[in-house]
């Protein structure tokens, strides 16, 4: 059988990309400025949900590198709930908001109060998820999605065996039943991420080596409303039930964690994760504790780790530059075009986490400690 082109994006993906991060010294808040900014100003802050412990980190992170630098905060989380989030953050306009960092539930909903923040001079940076349809964002903080995407497709042929470590096909054709799972269609993010995943396996699913027994592939059918992990579970449920009542699963695409691991509670139930039927290779993404553990315990394949200390930091920067009539760095000017504009962006990189390096990786470095793991 002839072998699938490798895409020339997965040899990037293999590798850990640390370039990004160490440019982060140029543009850490502390090293902008040192002796304060004066008269502190006030930096409305509105994230998406609670239900995500990575929200949680990234809200309570972008928090105190604010404050550290001597300005006052408005936190608030909408809880999914897009009129919510857009009431939050015209209650930080109302209140004077001198600058404001989104990270918004539907990317395509909070046109009309952006404009009102916009017409007031208020400086909008979006935060990791992309505002579109609206030419008021100033700078947009994020990783790189579409590697994201890569890295989580490719952790995926390595575990059935069809990559190697470095990427190179093994010789192994399966063929493997596979089921693709997407995050929310109102994530400008869920898009770039299944589409980097997309680019790996498509050569391999057109091979035959990769069959999705559904035959649910494109995003519109396989997206999840609102990263629902439960909407996830009862779709891939209802997969198994009309798929594969008589053969396996071998792996599932799941986008994050929080889809993830009501995933793997449904295969368990399923009969999975025993000696006579072993878990499916199982993706991830947001390293957030029930998952890392369900890594290191042989249960998930991998998850994708994106340190939110560091994203903080970046759109941390940003806000401190503009109120001190500062350019914030980007290292991205052409890749995100929202509808209306391309927002200049701060792409930082993500790495693999694998049952292999976890601890390394998280321990290690202090993102989380022995004990969070326990």
């Amino acid at each position: 059988m002839r072998r699938p082109a490798r895409p020339a994006a997965l040899a990037g993906a293999l590798t850990l990309a640390t370039a990004l991060v160490t440019t982060l010294a140029a543009c850490a808040p502390g090293d902008a400025d040192p002796t304060g900014s004066g008269d502190a100003q006030l930096v409305g802050v509105a994230m998406p949900t609670t239900t995500s412990p990575r929200w949680i980190a990234d809200g309570e992170n972008v928090k105190a590198q604010l404050e550290d630098l001597g300005h006052e905060v408005d936190l608030q989380f909408a809880e999914d709930d897009v009129p919510t989030q857009i009431e939050q953050i015209q209650q930080m306009i109302d209140a004077g908001a001198d600058a404001l960092v989104v990270g918004s539930i539907d990317g395509s909903a909070l046109k009309d109060v952006l404009a009102d923040a916009a017409a007031q001079d208020i400086p909008i940076i979006a935060y990791d998820r992309l505002i579109r349809d609206s030419g008021d964002i100033a700078y947009y903080a994020t990783f790189d999605n579409a590697r994201v995407g890569v890295q989580q497709a490719t952790s995926l042929l390595q575990g059935l065996g069809v990559v190697d470590g470095t990427g190179e096909p093994t010789g192994e054709v399966g063929p493997f039943a596979v089921e693709l799972i997407a995050g929310s269609a109102d994530d400008n993010n869920a898009t770039v991420f299944y589409e980097g995943a997309m680019s790996v396996l498509q050569p391999w699913i057109d091979e035959g080596v990769l069959v999705v027994t559904s035959g649910e592939t494109d995003f519109a059918t396989i997206a999840t409303q609102q990263w629902n992990g439960e909407t996830a579970a009862q779709r891939l449920g209802a997969i198994l039930d009309e798929h594969y009542a008589d053969t396996r699963l071998d792996a599932v695409l799941a986008p994050a964690d929080i889809i993830s691991v009501p995933v793997l509670a449904l295969l368990a139930e399923r009969g999975y994760g025993t000696a006579a039927q072993p878990w499916p290779v199982v993706t991830g993404q947001d390293a957030d504790v029930a998952a890392v553990k369900a890594v290191a315990a042989g249960e998930m394949t991998s998850t994708i780790y994106k340190d939110t200390r560091q994203l903080a930091e970046v759109a941390v920067s940003m806000v401190d530059a503009l109120l001190n009539g500062r350019e914030p760095e980007t290292n991205d000017v052409t890749s995100y075009d929202n509808g209306v504009m391309v927002v200049p962006s701060y792409l930082l990189a993500s790495q693999v986490v694998t049952k292999e390096n976890y601890q390394q990786v998280l321990v290690e470095s202090g993102y989380y400690t022995q004990e969070d793991l326990a």
